[in-house]
């Protein structure tokens, strides 16, 4: 009597629904029998009854009777039939996402630059990566180069764009330089050495207008001094180079900024360059990765690192 208990315990222990056992139940209703369910997904018959016994066991209820043309499906066996079908379409969903995510017809980049790199050097990649992949969902943020570089090591963004040295980073993570950027000194056109030829020992006590701490562009300029042994005469600290440009212009004084972000201003003769022969001004543009990158974020990875980008 013992030994009948612990059998009956045995066999009464909870079976869980298998995928694969819903899947095969509704392929046995769409073919009305056992041995062509069983062709059709590339099992042997017994294969197929036992996957079904099994589905019996997790739901305590027989599933299906025998008969002459093949098999019927229980009221059981019918009641499960819409979890099937669901899991059906949920797989069919999810294999044709697959295909999307692999031929770049779906997904989605989070890509965080750096302000300069977010204004100049960004937005033709970005247009040119929606063209080809518009079903591609784009989310851009910026800041500085301190601040790209900590949302990359939060895990709030797949690719972090900044400028200047690349910072350390745990293992796994890649990086590459996309390109190399150069610092110029500028001023307002009435600057008094405005035109002058210049050596380091110049720009003693210049009046210089400065990005935020943390910054890529303060960070190579101020070492670029140093290594010169000038000191300059720090009078405002700015966000963005769009606003140290406009304090520059309003003559509060000179301002060291990336070339592709006063290339126009110099051009257009807004600004003006004040020429010195300062080593260390050049510094690269880096891309940032956590560990593999996505089909996508290599995508736009490659577009950013084309010579055809400006």
């Amino acid at each position: 009597m013992i030994f009948r208990s612990i059998i009956q315990k045995s066999y009464n222990v909870l079976v869980p629904v298998q995928p694969e056992h819903l899947l095969t139940l509704l392929r046995v209703a769409d073919t009305g029998s056992l041995s062509a369910a069983a062709t059709e997904l590339n099992l042997s018959q017994p294969a197929v009854t036992q996957q079904l016994k099994l589905l019996e066991r997790a739901v305590g209820e027989p599933l299906f009777t025998r008969h002459r043309a093949g098999v019927t499906l229980t009221r059981t066996g019918d009641g499960l039939l819409p979890f099937a079908r669901a899991l059906r379409r949920a797989l069919d969903d999810a294999r044709q996402y697959a295909l999307d995510l692999r031929d770049l017809q779906a997904g989605d980049v989070r890509v965080a630059a750096s302000t300069t790199l977010a204004a100049f050097v960004l937005p033709p990649a970005l247009a040119t990566f929606h063209a080809r992949h518009p079903g591609v969902a784009l989310h851009v943020t910026s800041g500085n180069s301190r601040e790209v570089t900590q949302r990359l090591l939060d895990g709030a963004c797949d690719l972090a764009l900044i400028e200047g040295a690349r910072p350390a980073l745990p293992p796994g993570f890649g990086h590459a330089v996309l390109r190399q950027d150069t610092l110029r000194l500028v001023a307002a056109p009435t600057h008094p050495l405005a035109g002058r030829t210049l050596q380091p020992g110049d720009l003693d006590d210049l009046p210089v207008v400065w990005r935020e701490p943390g910054s890529g562009t303060r960070e190579v300029a101020r070492a670029a001094l140093a290594r010169a042994n000038v000191r300059v005469h720090d009078v405002l600290h700015l966000a963005g180079a769009e606003a140290v440009k406009e304090a520059v212009l309003s003559g509060l004084g000179a301002a060291f900024l990336s070339d592709l972000s006063v290339r126009r201003d110099l051009e257009r003769g807004h600004l003006v360059a004040l020429d010195v022969p300062l080593p260390g001004l050049s510094r690269p543009l880096q891309a940032l990765w956590p560990g593999t990158r996505s089909k996508a974020a290599d995508a736009l990875l490659t577009l950013l690192r084309s010579p055809s980008t400006p």
